[in-house]
Formats: structure tokens, C-alpha cells, sequence
């Protein structure tokens, strides 16, 4: 049986390897540093911060007993050759429905729906320009013809454009962009959270309100200093920036230890779905009481193997449908107190 220790170990040798590879990338990426831009260095050394937080959890959790199985018997089901070919099909529409379209969650509620749309597409913009920015990766200079301005990737150019045409407005208003997607789908959100009558007998501050308030606090300070630039001829401009520089931190540093972490874990549950259409296919465990099929063999022998790796052994009563467990245990209730009741026996 793997020791606590040796799971620490691991995740925390896996933690220090991600930053590590992401500093180099840093590093290498941004020319050595020529390229490197010094006011955003609080960003970037908070995602190196934040690389080994969220790696760490992520191998601890990786090493669950139940979540390795199911982690390993999904990867070895996509990658069979026979299926190879379908199973990136299925990857595709999976990855859309799950990852980018979210319908699990439609199916639920529209209007829950549309909150993750807005806070998880929001993020998404947000990240795809910071990170790259922040890392020295990606810089906005003028153009050689002194007019436009260039997208220089990692030092090549890569991209010219008018900085009055319609893709220059997006470059410029790109964070302002995911700041309204963030605040929209926090404002639903939150409405959920206030006036939703399920939803308030689960929630609780640090796991559904910190979240919230951080990114809120991160687009209202990034649309202050837009507000500042345009509107107020950049008054205060160096405080709401040092401000924003402040939530975005402690935004990323939060990122490993709350509810976000979810939007890591994520991905690799789209291997589950692999594994439940194998194991609709195969054998299925039969309830030697009732004589009905309950859940596929798969299942249930990686069940009992996790159990067992646990160091629980349920024995016969692990093959027994759920319904029959119910049963078996009203009627041991009853033999103990020495009661008749109304469950049959057979």
C-alpha cells in the first residue's frame, strides 16, 4: 500500500518540477529576459507560485485510489488501437460538449448555464493574453511602417494590424471584453446564491462566495483603470493598477486551494465517459438476490480491488445491488431487535 509520505513526496517532487519547467519556459521564452517586462513581474512570479500549488493538489488528488483506476483504465480505453480512430471522434465531441460548450451543466439550468459561460470564458480571454504577457512571451510593438503595431511571439512577428480597425479595438479592449463576460456571469451567480433556496442549503463562504468576490474584485479593478485611462485622463492610474496587480495575485494564488481547482480536475473526468460506454458494452454484474443487472462488471471489480487497496472487504454483500443492500440491512435491523417488519426476506 502506497504511504501518505510517499504521496506527499511525489506531489510535491511533481509541484517543484512544474515550476521549475515553467520558469525555464520563462526564461527561455522571453529571450533570456530581453524581452521580459518588469512591471508584470508580481504576475508572473505569482503563476510560478501558483504552477506548483495547483500540480501539487493535482498529483495528491491523481494518487486516490478510486481516481488513479479511473484515471489509468481511461487512458488505456481511448488509446486502444481498434478504437483509436472512433475514440478521437468521441474526444472531439466530448471536449465540446464538456469542456467548451458545458451542456452538463444546461441540462441543469439555463440560467446556471449561462453564469459558467460567462465566468469560465471570461477567465479563459483573460488568461490566454495575461500569461502570454506577463511570461514575456507575447509583446505589441509598432510596425516597421511606424502606423500599425505587431504581435510579437517569443521574438518573431507574427501578426500586423491597424490599431484603429476593428482587430485593433479587440486587442485593446480584450481584458475589458472578459471583465464584462466575469462580471455577467457572477452577477447571475450570485443572484443564484441570494435567492435560490437549494442553492443556499449547500453553500458556503469560503467555497462559493471567496471565489466569487475574488474574480468580481479582479474585473471592477481592470475596468477602473480603462475608466482611468479614458475617462479620467489616467488619474490614480498607478494605484488601480498596483490595486488590480493585487487581486489578480492573490486570484492566482487561491487558484491550488479553493473551488476553482475544479476547473483543473475537469478534463481528466472526460475519461470516465470512456470507461462508462466500455462498460456498457461488456458484462454486467448480476445481484445474486434479485437476479438484475446493477452496473457493469468493469465497475464493479475495480470497485471491490479499491476497496480492498482501502483496506475494506465487504465480501458477499459487495455483489448485491444497491436496493438489496437496503434490504439485507432492514432485515438484520429487524433480526437484532427481534421485529417483524415489512421487507420480504427473499
Amino acid at each position: 500500500m502506497i504511504t501518505a509520505s510517499r504521496i506527499t513526496k511525489v506531489a510535491f517532487a511533481a509541484g517543484t518540477g512544474a515550476t521549475l519547467l515553467l520558469a525555464a519556459m520563462i526564461f527561455f521564452g522571453s529571450g533570456e529576459l530581453s524581452r521580459f517586462d518588469a512591471p508584470l513581474t508580481a504576475y508572473a512570479i505569482a503563476t510560478l507560485f501558483a504552477a506548483f500549488g495547483v500540480t501539487y493538489r493535482y498529483a495528491m488528488w491523481l494518487q486516490r485510489p478510486p481516481t488513479w483506476r479511473y484515471f489509468k483504465a481511461g487512458w488505456m480505453l481511448f488509446l486502444r488501437p481498434s478504437r483509436l480512430v472512433r475514440n478521437l471522434g468521441r474526444f472531439v465531441v466530448l471536449l465540446w460538449e464538456d469542456i467548451v460548450a458545458q451542456r452538463f451543466i444546461e441540462r441543469r439550468s439555463v440560467k446556471r448555464w449561462l453564469a459558467h459561460m460567462g465566468i469560465a470564458w471570461g477567465c479563459i480571454l483573460a488568461f490566454l493574453i495575461t500569461f502570454p504577457l506577463s511570461w514575456g512571451w507575447i509583446q505589441f510593438l509598432p510596425a516597421s511602417n511606424a502606423t500599425d503595431y505587431a504581435v510579437v511571439v517569443m521574438g518573431i512577428p507574427a501578426l500586423t494590424f491597424d490599431p484603429h480597425g476593428w482587430l485593433g479595438w479587440v486587442f485593446f479592449n480584450w481584458l475589458n471584453i472578459s471583465a464584462v463576460l466575469l462580471l455577467f456571469g457572477i452577477g447571475l451567480a450570485m443572484h443564484r446564491r441570494m435567492f435560490d433556496r437549494g442553492a443556499q442549503a449547500v453553500q458556503s463562504l469560503g467555497a462559493d462566495f471567496v471565489p466569487l468576490f475574488l474574480l468580481f474584485s479582479v474585473a471592477v479593478t481592470g475596468l477602473m483603470l480603462t475608466a482611468s485611462e479614458r475617462l479620467m485622463a489616467g488619474s490614480h492610474f498607478s494605484f488601480l493598477s498596483l490595486l488590480h496587480a493585487f487581486t489578480v495575485v492573490m486570484l492566482l494564488l487561491y487558484l491550488p486551494f479553493g473551488k476553482l481547482f475544479h476547473v483543473i480536475q475537469r478534463p481528466a473526468q472526460l475519461g470516465v465517459a470512456y470507461y462508462k460506454e466500455q462498460g456498457a458494452r461488456g458484462p454486467q454484474q448480476v445481484c445474486p438476490r434479485s437476479g438484475v443487472a446493477f452496473h457493469s462488471q468493469m465497475h464493479h471489480d475495480d470497485l471491490v480491488a479499491t476497496l480492498h487497496e482501502v483496506g475494506y472487504d465487504f465480501g458477499a454483500h459487495q455483489e448485491l445491488a444497491p436496493e438489496e443492500k437496503i434490504r439485507v440491512f432492514a432485515l438484520s435491523q429487524m433480526a437484532v431487535l427481534g421485529e417483524e417488519g415489512f421487507v420480504a426476506s427473499a
